[in-house]
């Protein structure tokens, strides 16, 4: 069983998603294999395909690769929060450096679908 939204897989007995709320598939999910949380299976090598501090550009990276149905992780998304509730300041650039990650298997079609976005970002 697996839940088709957050690719986030459940033990028998469980119908619906404790995150999304939806009812969960059978099997398991299509594509890289998601570990407790949602976070990338920890076996799979991920290739960083892009770095930013702005937090636009991470969204929009976000969303292209959202519909183009490539699974990622950003690496160090989480760090702002953390560090805005310890420290009582948000990062004085306004955001926090990130870096976007795919499966090497990929990586090819991610390059492809954000060479925009690296464009844009060298304007």
């Amino acid at each position: 069983m697996y839940c088709p939204q957050c690719a986030v897989e459940y033990r028998d007995g469980f119908t619906e998603c404790a995150d999304c709320h939806v009812p969960l598939a059978a099997g398991l999910p299509p594509g890289p294999r998601a570990s407790a949380g949602g976070l990338p299976d920890p076996d799979l090598e991920v290739v960083v395909v892009l770095e930013s501090g702005d937090p636009l550009v991470i969204t929009w990276a976000k969303a292209v690769l959202e519909e183009a149905g490539i699974p990622f992780y950003v690496q160090g998304e989480e760090r702002g929060p953390i560090m805005e509730a310890i420290t009582g300041m948000a990062p004085p650039w306004g955001g926090t450096w990130c870096r976007v990650q795919v499966g090497r298997d990929r990586e090819a079609e991610a390059r492809t679908i954000l060479r925009p976005i690296e464009e844009s970002k060298q304007l």
